[in-house]
């Protein structure tokens, strides 16, 4: 698997992983801004993307992961693992945050296996859904 930066030829790969961009042109409008912006990573195994993740600096001037996405096929095999200790390693605050819906147990699993702490929720983002934080203090980051 390679971890690198998404580039614009990438982004049609991209919104095919992407299970909301097939129904959602929103979606599509921010990943060609995110990867526009610089801030959009993605792996690949054997030459195809299996999965992309999104860092800002948007929430509090924190480091943020806003979206996380690995293939139906790809999951459990270690790539949201990947993609995420890739963003701690290139993350240029010392705390770095992310979201997931409550209903997401996937991600839940996945931020405690990877020494998250839950650190709030939001009501009414999505309908029934809360929205849970996590946070991880980051070494040696500024």
């Amino acid at each position: 698997m390679k971890i690198s930066k998404a580039k614009k030829s990438d982004i049609e790969a991209i919104i095919s992983v992407d299970h909301v961009a097939a129904h959602d042109e929103s979606r599509r409008r921010h990943i060609c801004e995110w990867v526009s912006g610089d801030s959009t990573i993605v792996a690949v195994v054997d030459d195809a993307v299996v999965g992309y993740a999104v860092l800002e600096y948007t929430f509090f001037s924190q480091g943020f992961i806003s979206m996380l996405i690995v293939a139906e096929a790809s999951r459990r095999k270690g790539v949201g693992t990947a993609l995420v200790s890739h963003l701690e390693e290139i993350c240029k605050t010392e705390k770095l945050f992310t979201s997931t819906n409550e209903s997401n147990e996937p991600m839940q699993a996945l931020m405690q296996s990877m020494s998250y702490e839950p650190s709030g929720v939001v009501h009414n983002l999505d309908d029934g859904d809360p929205e849970l934080f996590y946070f991880k203090k980051l070494k040696g980051n500024r």
